[in-house]
């Protein structure tokens, strides 16, 4: 028995499309499934931890990247396998994972039943799957989320934010830990802890990031004019912006972040609070499948 978990509002409503898409499936094929749609935050991840205790064979999430840390939270350190069908604005981790975009073809995959170990990250109680966003990108994923702009332009919605946010965004001094060495550093923008390559739609912000290693990949973006950083964006999403000096890319297994004034931060796309914060890496922590 297979347990979907649907999120009808995500992508404008791509959620219950994308269900309607695969469910004639699962009855033309005679699989055996179950399905529940969320109804608030959080609701996600608590399906996913009940159905878990069931012994279901995998719980599928139906939804954008909120609905997989809200599901990969609700099945951190069991052995049920977690399937994934994207139906968000982003599916950056469908796109970091080789997730096929076309339902019936996601749906596929997750029959296939090929489960493998990867790892997530413990911050504040609460466990990251993809990526925290610190700083600069904190705040444009605050901007993009209130916005009534959203759903209407999808990936490109982020780039939007990032014009909102760079007139009025200051960059300040951070302190940052990274397996015990300090580092501190003036005008900081962001600092981006990725477990996977790409994140607000297609950005390959640590592009050499991989969620299996045991390691998380650390891009901190400081001493750049506004002006700069806006000819430096159009780089990142190619993994380019890399090579300039006013990227410093780090790894390690725990990262301590403190500023000088409180930063936004964001986990998988939501926003979870301000700085300081603590991120630790769980290696082999969730079964994908």
């Amino acid at each position: 028995m297979r347990y979907f978990i649907v999120n009808r509002v995500s992508g404008n409503g791509r959620g219950l499309a994308r269900w309607s898409r695969i469910e004639p499936v699962l009855k033309e094929r005679g699989i055996p499934y179950r399905v529940a749609f969320t109804e608030r935050p959080g609701h996600a991840t608590e399906l996913a931890r009940e159905a878990a205790k069931t012994g279901v064979r995998a719980v599928v999430a139906v939804g954008g990247d909120g609905t997989v840390n809200e599901v990969g939270n609700g099945l951190i350190g069991t052995d049920v396998p977690f399937g994934y069908i994207p139906a968000g604005s982003g599916n950056d981790f469908a796109t970091a994972q080789g997730i096929p975009k076309d339902p019936v073809k996601a749906l596929d995959r997750v029959l296939k039943h090929s489960p493998r170990r990867v790892d997530t990250a413990d911050f504040g109680g609460r466990v990251m799957v993809s990526s925290i966003g610190i700083g600069f990108d904190g705040q444009v994923a605050k901007t993009v989320n209130e916005s009534k702009w959203k759903q209407r332009w999808g990936k490109g919605s982020y780039a939007i934010g990032v014009l909102k946010e760079l007139r009025r965004f200051q960059p300040t001094r951070v302190t940052l830990e990274v397996d015990g060495q300090v580092i501190r550093e003036e005008g900081v923008w962001l600092i981006a802890v990725a477990n996977v390559s790409c994140y607000g739609g297609g950005m390959k912000i640590c592009p050499e990031a991989k969620n299996d290693d045991g390691l998380l990949d650390i891009c901190l973006v400081r001493g750049i004019s506004r002006w700069k950083l806006l000819r430096l964006f159009p780089l990142v999403f190619s993994g380019k912006h890399v090579n300039y000096p006013y990227v410093v890319m780090l790894r390690g297994a725990e990262i301590r972040v403190s500023a000088e004034r409180p930063l936004v931060v964001h986990a998988d796309g939501e926003i979870v609070g301000e700085t300081p914060v603590i991120i630790s890496v769980r290696p082999q922590s969730l079964t994908l499948l």
